[in-house]
């Protein structure tokens, strides 16, 4: 049995990575990487053989880790990844992250698990970090549509009014409008129903810019 703990934090530090860097370099979150070397949770099938690859290893502790993957909680079963090949023309990787249904302000469950794998835009083709999430509700109606695919850059620095995904602390995430923050608060805006969303800093672990979107093909 690995002891992921371990296996992740040793791997970090002689990666000579942050949390968030390792976490890029997994296509995951710093949260869930936190989790992982807290023992509180284990990676799933594919992040274990991305584990073991980094680490150089053959693949043998990735394949019995995942024996029993971790679920992703929640998740439902008509939103798997051979439902959505993506636009034509575009090559299918751009990872899509672990989620749950949404709540009334547009949430999603964010468990650092991918499920599936969506067309990849051209202005993200490289960008190693980026990911999609899908879109559950109509909290940002008309600006994105329910089953609608967001296409995410981690790199580039947000701005007020720019559309972002704001992932908290505790592992939720919100599709939302950024309007200012303060040392004090991240003001948001959502469209359905219409209201200020406010977090403090203290809340936010990461801000990422949605620089495209598109909807779900079969």
């Amino acid at each position: 049995m690995v002891d992921w703990a371990v296996t992740v934090r040793g791997l970090r530090r002689e990666r000579r990575q942050t949390q968030a860097q390792f976490a890029a370099s997994l296509g995951t979150t710093q949260a869930t990487v936190s989790r992982w070397e807290a023992g509180k949770q284990g990676p799933d099938r594919e992040q274990s053989r991305a584990i073991a690859a980094l680490s150089g290893q053959s693949g043998a502790a990735a394949a019995s880790a995942g024996e029993a993957p971790w679920p992703a909680p929640g998740v439902s079963d008509h939103l798997i990844a051979t439902e959505i090949p993506g636009p034509p023309g575009r090559v299918q990787d751009l990872p899509i992250l672990g989620h749950a249904e949404a709540g009334e302000d547009g949430t999603f469950l964010d468990n650092g698990t991918i499920t599936g794998f969506a067309g990849r835009p051209a202005n993200l083709v490289g960008v190693t970090n980026a990911y999609a999430l899908i879109v559950h509700n109509s909290s940002m109606r008309p600006r994105y549509e329910p089953r609608e695919i967001i296409e995410v850059d981690p790199n580039i620095p947000v701005q007020p009014n720019d559309y972002v995904v704001v992932q908290t602390t505790d592992d939720r995430a919100f599709i939302k409008l950024l309007r200012r923050r303060t040392q004090r608060a991240i003001i948001l805006e959502q469209y359905n129903p219409p209201k200020e969303v406010r977090f403090v800093p203290e809340e936010v672990a990461a801000m990422h810019l949605i620089v495209g979107a598109h909807r779900v093909y079969r």
